[in-house]
């Protein structure tokens, strides 16, 4: 591997799982806090600096100072943010943008903490519904690798000595045990070696593109990715209309808060094809990922001219569907995922039992 391809590994890397930029309920607050004070006439250098003393986060203090530092050098609001970018996200740095170019900053910012706040409670409520099945799903791994590990070994030498033949439930265990048993560093290295492959792959955008196009439409989450999409998509899409931003620019800021590529071009090809002419709604329709419903309140709105009012509705309802069909999905893994830990267990205790009363009847039979 050169050195171009290994630095672009460890630049995928640090984005992916480097330095957090600050947690979203630290950042909802700081923006509710900041417009307020911007709402209520003070200017942004005298707002931040009233926020830095209050000194609540330590991160929120390191990104206030350096902001703080580029106004002072006469750098306008959003290139003072943009010094301070390992702590915002690129959604915040274009929402500050599009609120320095309107005169907005207060009234986008409120709107824009909400919505973080909101996505906050939304990514609280999956954590909570997701937690049981994986700790069902991590029990079972682990009750599965220390019977291999530490039960098995004691049954292979009594099979081994033993002259019965065994049956096929039996010799299937004991071939997967004695196979993780003696090739599991080779196992660790071929997980290692598929991750690095797919790190690798993500370094080219064009087949980053591909795989987050394969994840969006992989069949047993397509649904709730789409769910997902389309109520961050109204949520934001709902401020911005609030802020009489502009359909190109709208777009554009779109793009830039979804971390899946794959959306984000296809974003980017309904802003190229309004730009052409398209009507929006018939653009949302040849995008080819939204449902119809989504579709007819994009062209409702533009045909009533309230598509703010529309997007709004249609957050609503898209939002309490993604909490809906995520505890749904919760619901129905803890019980497929205890039924399977439950058969696993029974196939290790028959596959070991049949031998065993094998031999204790032959013993009673010599």
């Amino acid at each position: 591997m050169n050195r171009e391809y290994y630095n672009r590994i460890v630049s995928i890397l640090k984005k992916d799982i480097g330095p957090k930029k600050i947690d979203s309920r630290t950042m909802s607050l700081f923006l509710k806090q900041l417009s307020l004070l911007l709402n209520s006439g003070i200017s942004l250098y005298d707002s931040l600096n009233i926020i830095n003393q209050q000194g609540t986060d330590k991160k929120v203090i390191k990104a206030i100072s350096l902001v703080i530092a580029g106004l002072k050098k006469g750098l306008d609001p959003y290139e003072s943010f943009c010094l301070a970018n390992e702590y915002f996200s690129p959604l915040v740095l274009a929402f500050i943008k599009t609120g320095t170019k309107t005169g907005y900053l207060g009234k986008i910012l409120r709107d824009l903490s909400d919505f973080i706040f909101e996505e906050s409670k939304n990514k609280s409520t999956v954590k909570q519904a997701m937690t049981y099945p994986i700790l069902v799903l991590v029990v079972s791994i682990l009750v599965i690798i220390a019977l291999i590990k530490f039960v098995m070994p004691s049954f292979i030498e009594i099979f081994d000595k033993s002259e019965i033949t065994l049956p096929l439930p039996t010799r299937i265990l004991l071939f997967v045990s004695s196979f993780f048993s003696e090739n599991y560093i080779l196992i660790l290295l071929f997980i290692f070696l598929l991750a690095l492959i797919y790190l690798f792959l993500r370094t080219d955008y064009k087949k980053r593109v591909e795989i987050d196009r394969y994840i969006f439409r992989l069949w047993p989450l397509r649904d709730l990715n789409r769910l997902r999409v389309e109520y961050q998509l109204t949520s934001i899409y709902y401020i911005l209309r609030r802020g009489d931003i502009d359909t190109i620019n709208s777009f554009d800021i779109l793009a830039e808060s979804f971390k899946n590529t794959y959306v984000k071009e296809t974003l980017k090809g309904i802003k190229n094809r309004v730009n052409k002419g398209e009507s929006l709604s018939l653009a949302f329709k040849n995008a080819g990922i939204f449902s119809p419903l989504l579709i007819s309140m994009v062209d409702i709105g533009t045909e009533t001219s309230s598509l703010d009012e529309s997007m709004k509705k249609a957050n609503e309802y898209f939002a309490n569907e993604y909490i809906f069909k995520i505890k749904k999905l919760a619901g129905l893994a803890e019980p497929v995922l205890i039924i399977i830990m439950g058969l696993l267990v029974a196939f290790v205790v028959f596959s070991v039992s049949i031998p065993m009363f094998d031999s204790i009847n032959g013993l009673r039979g010599g």
